[in-house]
């Protein structure tokens, strides 16, 4: 049996084997908008269904390049500049990557972040080309 947990929503006493309940499950997918709309249109939404016709056992991970299991789940990833895929990726890679970058460590004597200019040049993730926050 799935452990069960109390929704990640603030106030709702709702147990779920998911972060949040249902009904705050539809809220949020309903907040982030379609996937057109997150920039995943037509293109990206072909290159999918193209990976998973031909079956995704037959691709390596873009970014660890090890071989996919027969069915696994996977991520569409893309360039760190945003301008292009980069073919599909473990799922565990894809977020590996984004919460890295997102979640760099405080290290400047200021104590501003700076873990996302070290991101960048180690190629991890962030936005290219946008000056350091000094």
């Amino acid at each position: 049996m799935p452990r069960l947990r109390v929704c990640a929503e603030p106030g709702c006493p709702v147990l779920s084997p998911n972060s949040r309940c249902a009904e705050h499950e539809r809220e949020q997918s309903r907040a982030r908008g379609r996937t057109a709309a997150r920039d995943y249109g037509a293109k990206h939404q072909r290159q999918r269904r193209d990976i998973e016709r031909r079956g995704i056992e037959n691709y390596r991970c873009a970014k660890c390049g090890e071989q996919f299991e027969p069915g696994e789940p996977f991520h569409l990833g893309h360039t760190n500049d945003r301008r292009a895929w980069s073919g599909p990726e473990h799922v565990r890679c894809n977020l590996g990557a984004a919460g890295r970058a997102a979640h760099a460590v405080f290290d400047r004597a200021d104590g501003r972040r700076d873990g996302a200019v070290r991101a960048r040049a180690e190629g991890v993730g962030g936005t290219p080309g946008r000056p350091s926050p000094d």
